[in-house]
């Protein structure tokens, strides 16, 4: 893990709560990853030691991977880039002088964060994680346990984004010593994200990219590569809910020189094949 991805993490905790959430370490440090894998980080100071050590200090320990995940660097939103609900609850620190402090007020299922640790929400995010290790493609097996420093192959999130929850698991699959990633972001209708599947596909994570729309009977789908090593689909339902899958060739958290992980020799599937994924009815 290197200076920017603690650096993305401890700002994101500073920013977005006035409270340390209740988030895994490891758990943290796999956020941290996947989130810098999706977008370029500011530039800032310190040494990485000194962030490590007080990123580590604001992070309590949590047992079960899934809840309490708070920093949302894990599930960031795809269309407009934020890494908390749009209509985030006012801070005590912006407290106009002479009136009573606030604090953010979440649903009773959220541990204080944006992010369900128990509850319906908790349980369809878990519900996803089963759905796609039904889904992981023939000649794949579906990576269980942790990396070698600790980090969970599989996970799942469920977050609050103002009006609507959005879920996301994640599995690593492996082939010969090749380690890659499955995962499925489903956003509940209300989103406001595009109709026209090109245009929807591109808002994933905020990446943009080359769009071919691909047909799998009456749906439209878009499909977009991002490189050789990752590839991505993306499918609206007439109910307005949005799933994504992604595949790549290695984990978004992988930090190949501190864990080994070696990459997969291609990606598991074919546009067409990624794309009817897309459409699986077990992810709505």
């Amino acid at each position: 893990m290197d200076e920017n991805e603690l650096r993305a993490a401890l700002r994101d905790t500073i920013t977005h709560h006035p409270e340390p959430p209740p988030m895994e370490s490891k758990s943290a440090i796999a956020a941290a990853r996947r989130k810098a894998s999706r977008r370029n980080l500011l530039a800032g100071v310190g040494s990485a030691a000194a962030i490590l050590g007080i990123t580590l200090a604001l992070i309590p320990g949590q047992g079960e991977v899934g809840g309490g995940t708070g920093m949302q660097v894990a599930a960031e939103p795809s269309g407009a880039v934020q890494p908390f609900p749009v209509e985030t609850p006012s801070r005590a620190d912006t407290t106009p002088s002479g009136l009573a402090e606030t604090k953010p007020s979440w649903p009773a299922e959220n541990g204080g964060d944006a992010t369900a640790d128990s509850g319906q929400h908790f349980q369809n995010g878990k519900k996803l994680l089963t759905s796609v290790l039904g889904v992981v493609p023939d000649g794949y097996t579906a990576k269980s346990g942790n990396t070698t420093d600790g980090i969970p192959f599989r996970s799942h999130q469920s977050t609050i984004e103002g009006d609507f929850w959005r879920n996301m698991a994640a599995v690593a699959i492996g082939k010969g010593a090749g380690v890659g990633e499955l995962l499925v972001e489903v956003s509940e209708p209300g989103n406001g994200l595009p109709k026209d599947a090109c245009a929807l596909t591109k808002q994933f994570w905020g990446r943009g990219g080359n769009c071919t729309p691909v047909t799998v009977g009456n749906a439209k789908v878009g499909v977009i590569h991002e490189g050789a090593g990752t590839a991505w689909a993306g499918y609206r339902h007439s109910d307005g809910t949005v799933v994504y899958v992604m595949q790549a060739t290695s984990p978004s958290y992988a930090d190949p020189t501190t864990n080994g992980l070696r990459p997969l020799a291609g990606l598991p599937l074919t546009d067409a094949a990624l794309a009817e994924l897309a459409t699986h009815p077990s992810f709505r």
